[in-house]
């Protein structure tokens, strides 16, 4: 059975194909257009699917979107059908117009046939469904808690349920006004930064010692925390995302705080530390909140996070520690890019009863280039280059000498993360790379940290963290023990703490064998990784971008598929 998942018209589009028991090939359609968590129709990561599986559309049984098409409350919600003027979007208008003459108001999914259209049946499923089916489906669990948490989907802003094998079960929701994403956004904003983008800055920030007791005291008056787990927003204070306004934040809740307003490009101070301390903070305790509330409601030991909440990597690290569950599982894909793939496990797992697979679930799901192809590009746009036989001794080779090289291996990571195969690669000893890396070749601010990668067996030799430890899609942040401090400056963050990757040689072998091979030359199993693109841009998805990215760069050094690229 082939099953094609589509995440369309929100940020971060995206197609997956389901086929026979797992996802085969997935993309963001922001790769293939080059546009940053693009919201176009993902017609070029859907051709991707079918061609690597060798099909025709006509060849798919079912097409799912990631979203619910009764929904129609203008006043939270900018995807409506009045709005919509492009023709790919009858995906939306016509289940639209079709679902608001019936009476089913609170359905999780329906299915419309366009048999005449020469289309396969087209499922719409909700939107912290296929959260839900994302977190779960692709866990390694028979049964678990689940937990989802965004801004909002269609009116839902938070889920509380349960897996169990082929079935998902809600327990609780939270709806728009209230949102933790809602909240952890206003702050995002009033600090000058980017709403859906900078939310990355706020928990860099969040990681510097500077006494954030007003500013907590003050955001803690601003909700209550409800007995059913949930949570309440007073609306004095946020707008929470009604589309009319021009801030999410109210100047009751600016006066509140102080009276200032982050200025975009400003160099962060106390303030700025402080407000995102305190945030920090606040998202945590209010998480837990809801764990807790979970957890007592299902007795499970295990539990899975899903939407763009937990993308929060700081708090990802601390959910064993503070509730009472014993396994926690985030995939590689918990915001709503992931969707697509949370879309066709639905349909395939709990609508069709297929058997799931429970086995490791891999990120690395897009396009991958041979040797061939890349040499074909290499010579068209008259570059040098150098054939490298023993690729993973080369390249930590160049890392010892404390050199920056950006690495292009492999089939593309699925998410928002790279893990490796579109990666830039340094020597995590070095003092300088850190800033390096940020001023000239990523061309961001210096706060923000960068990630260690260990082999698996190591892990808990350099981490608070226990021998079997895994973090293969560096979803966790964790404190690095104090005596490598010293040792490892360029992944340290300010608080000790490193948002870790684990690798494996089941997870990705050619990775793995560099990582030994520096460690065969310095003593160290950890190398630093951070995404090959620069600030602004998409990951790089094929040579072209690969040798782009580079030329635009800082970069020295280019391991592409098997060619070694100097400047």
């Amino acid at each position: 059975m082939y099953i094609l998942g589509l995440n369309h018209g929100e940020i971060n589009s995206s197609a997956a194909l389901y086929h026979n028991g797992k996802i085969i090939a997935a993309a963001p359609e922001e790769r293939f257009n080059r546009i940053k968590r693009s919201k176009s129709f993902p017609k070029q990561s859907v051709q991707f699917c079918l061609d690597f599986a060798g099909i025709k559309l006509k060849d798919v049984d079912y097409i799912v979107q990631a979203w619910y098409p009764g929904a129609g409350w203008i006043k939270y919600n900018p995807m409506l059908s009045g709005n919509r003027i492009k023709r790919e979007d009858y995906f939306y208008t016509v289940p639209d117009n079709l679902f608001n003459l019936t009476d089913r108001t609170d359905q999780d999914w329906i299915m419309m046939s366009l048999d005449n259209d020469g289309l396969p049946p087209i499922y719409y499923i909700k939107h912290h469904r296929t959260h839900a089916a994302n977190a779960f489906y692709l866990s390694p669990f028979e049964e678990a808690a689940i937990l989802t948490c965004d801004f909002r989907g269609e009116f839902e802003t938070t889920t509380m349920g349960f897996g169990k094998g082929n079935e998902i079960k809600t327990l609780e929701k939270m709806f728009i006004p209230h949102s933790l994403g809602v909240l952890y956004s206003s702050f995002t904003e009033l600090l000058g930064y980017q709403v859906d983008g900078d939310e990355w800055k706020v928990m860099a920030l969040s990681a510097f010692d500077v006494d954030c007791s007003f500013h907590l005291e003050k955001i803690k008056s601003t909700f209550k925390l409800l007995d059913n787990g949930l949570l309440e927003l007073d609306l004095n204070y946020y707008k929470a995302a009604i589309l009319d306004q021009p801030n999410l934040y109210t100047e009751k809740l600016v006066k509140l705080l102080g009276g200032r307003v982050g200025i975009a490009g400003e160099e962060p101070d106390h303030w700025h530390y402080s407000i995102a301390r305190a945030m920090q903070k606040v998202f945590e305790e209010i998480a837990i909140h809801m764990l807790l509330n979970l957890y007592e409601r299902t007795k499970l030991k295990n539990v899975v996070l899903g939407g763009g909440s937990f993308m929060n990597s700081v708090f990802n690290g601390k959910v064993i520690e503070n509730t009472p569950f014993e396994n926690v599982y985030i995939s590689h894909s918990p915001s709503d890019v992931g969707n697509s793939i949370g879309a066709a496990l639905y349909v395939a797992h709990n609508l069709k009863n297929e058997d799931r697979n429970t086995t490791f679930s891999s990120s690395y799901l897009g396009p991958s280039f041979s040797d061939e192809e890349i040499q074909k590009t290499l010579e068209r746009r008259k570059i040098e280059y150098e054939k490298i036989e023993d690729i993973p001794k080369t390249v930590a080779d160049i890392l010892s000498r404390g050199e920056i090289i950006a690495r292009f291996n492999g089939r593309m990571e699925f998410g928002e993360r790279a893990l490796g195969n579109r990666s830039i690669l340094a020597d995590p000893r070095a003092e300088n790379i850190k800033d390096k890396i940020n001023s000239i070749i990523k061309y961001r601010e210096g706060y923000r940290p960068f990630a260690p990668v260990i082999t698996q067996e190591k892990v808990s030799n350099y981490f608070d963290v226990s021998e079997v430890f895994t973090c293969n899609y560096m979803e966790k942040v964790v404190q690095i023990k104090k005596e490598f401090h010293k040792e490892l400056p360029a992944v340290t963050h300010v608080d000790g703490s490193g948002r870790v990757q684990t690798v494996s040689e089941k997870h990705n072998l050619s990775f793995y064998q560099i990582i030994k091979e520096f460690e065969l030359l310095t003593g160290l199993p950890i190398v630093l990784n951070t995404s090959f693109n620069i600030a602004g841009e998409p990951v790089v998805l094929s040579p072209d971008d690969a040798l782009s990215t580079f030329y635009n760069s800082g970069l020295e050094y280019l391991m592409i598929g098997g060619f070694l690229v100097k400047k």
